[in-house]
């Protein structure tokens, strides 16, 4: 037991606290080819002590570090102490744990990409208010950074910028890591990640393997963090902006000039450097589309309504249900049975028929009027 607790990352001062032995009998133990079966235990009952097994699991298999989680957890079991003896208990635990995941984690050429956010908070704009965030990609061996300002963290913004991220780097690499991101993961079941379905498209499409950090070990994306960190301390803070746009041409002409070319702190050689070494996937030819996707039921009148407007089509999809696909830019497409329809932005038609509905005039009457003309 004691040799697996070692193993386990334990230092020795900590397992002879837990066991209640001497640090000498631990270190006779550790380094003796044949460790006896028996040892001598100070007696010290605990009404902890049942439970100390389970906790064992939980913090060094599960990486559940809560105390409140796990005092929980086991009052449910049956546990009748405090929480003082539980977290006494837990604490070196807790400082051994930290001191294994905070080593430096290296990967090999196009092996990991670690992505995270960044509320910036909110900024004025031409006049109006927007909540302002940040989005990073560092490459794990080389360190190139790509980086863009956006007003939203919702899925359809972070796989078009992840899009971009790899159109930046030139390819795909192998792995990307997230933090536990709702839009990438819509939780776990008994420690297993249950990915979120289009988002398990997006990745299939590209063909890398999506990475979640594991509870309670954020360190594990330290690269990323980092880079977060540099962009807003030596280009975020002072640079004067008008618009998103301007904001991220200064950010991306930053990167190019700046921070893809300053030696890495640790690697000691510059990320494009580096980057050349990556040798990531290649591209496909065509991109996913990031466009939100909502279906509409069309009326008998041939209206349909989205974000609160009213819409005409022509009366043969009249009762029929389409799909309504919005990119980031604004553009709306209509689908039915996989075909597109109709352009909103560009159908002037149906640009007018909205103007004269928000105007009070009924969809029929509009309709009714276009088809006698």
């Amino acid at each position: 037991m004691i040799k697996e607790m070692y193993e386990r990352g334990m230092s020795i001062s900590d397992i002879a606290r837990e066991l209640g032995i001497d640090r000498k009998t631990v270190r006779k133990y550790i380094h003796s080819p044949n460790p006896p079966s028996k040892f001598k235990r100070k007696p010290r009952k605990s009404k902890l002590d049942p439970f100390k097994p389970y906790l064992q699991k939980r913090m060094l298999e599960d990486g559940v570090f809560n105390s409140e989680k796990l005092f929980f957890e086991i009052r449910q079991q049956g546990y009748t102490g405090g929480k003082t003896i539980l977290k006494d208990y837990m604490q070196p635990f807790r400082e051994t744990a930290k001191k294994k995941y905070t080593v430096r984690y290296e990967t090999l050429p196009s092996e990991q990409m670690q992505v995270d956010w960044k509320e910036v908070g909110e900024v004025v704009i031409e006049g109006k208010k927007v909540k302002l965030s940040l989005f990073v990609a560092t490459l794990g061996y080389s360190r190139m950074k790509y980086a863009v300002f956006t007003t939203s963290q919702d899925q359809e913004h972070l796989m078009e910028c992840l899009i971009q991220s790899f159109k930046y780097f030139g390819g795909i690499p192998k792995r990307v890591l997230f933090d536990n991101m709702k839009t990438v993961a819509d939780g776990r079941e008994q420690g297993v990640v249950k990915w979120n379905q289009r988002f398990s498209e997006f990745a299939s499409y590209y063909g890398f393997i999506p990475k979640v950090c594991r509870p309670y070990r954020a360190q594990t994306k330290g690269k990323v963090e980092r880079a977060i960190q540099y962009i807003m301390d030596h280009f975020y803070v002072g640079t004067s902006f008008e618009s998103i746009e301007e904001l991220n041409f200064l950010l991306h002409r930053w990167l190019d000039q700046v921070a893809n070319r300053k030696p890495n702190a640790t690697t000691g050689i510059p990320p494009q450097e580096r980057w050349a070494e990556e040798q990531l996937k290649p591209l496909p030819q065509k991109d996913y589309d990031t466009s939100y996707l909502s279906y509409r039921k069309v009326h008998w009148d041939g209206s349909f309504s989205y974000k609160g407007e009213q819409w005409l089509l022509s009366a043969e999809y009249a009762g029929k249900e389409i799909l309504v696909k919005e990119r980031l830019n604004g553009d709306i497409r209509l689908y039915y049975r996989g075909e597109e329809i109709s352009y909103l932005n560009q159908q002037k038609k149906v640009m007018a028929f909205a103007e004269k509905i928000k105007k009070g005039s009924s969809p029929q009457s509009v309709l009714d009027k276009e088809r006698r003309s």
